[in-house]
């Protein structure tokens, strides 16, 4: 596929839960939990409710201890733990998988300085 020949790091399959929220977005039911597809060095899809627009800048946290090594690219510390990352939405596309949910592609900004 002429899009993977663009990557710059290697998509692995994944089992995995996160949380994030839009930034700036308000409410107490801005943190939301979504299940990980793929990811790799540079970003990750991940399988929600909600629709997200592209270019939206999202809050994502992850468990550093369940990503190991694909997380040494942003982290300065392995012994993080939880790991906030900045990211951006590249797509969203409803799921073939999944009827009802989203699969959103986004890629890491940067880590959230702890």
């Amino acid at each position: 596929m002429a899009q993977d020949d663009r990557r710059k790091h290697h998509r692995r399959k994944r089992q995995s839960i996160i949380s994030f929220h839009v930034i700036g977005e308000s409410g107490e039911e801005k943190v939301q939990r979504a299940t990980v597809v793929d990811s790799s060095g540079g970003g990750l899809r991940f399988r929600t409710k909600k629709s997200i627009g592209k270019n939206t800048r999202i809050y994502i946290q992850l468990d550093s201890e369940e990503w190991g090594e694909e997380l040494t690219v942003h982290c300065r510390n392995d012994a993080l733990g939880l790991v906030e990352m900045i990211g951006s939405v590249m797509w969203c596309l409803e799921s073939r998988e999944t009827p009802g949910e989203y699969e959103v592609g986004t890629r890491f900004l940067g880590m959230v300085e702890q």
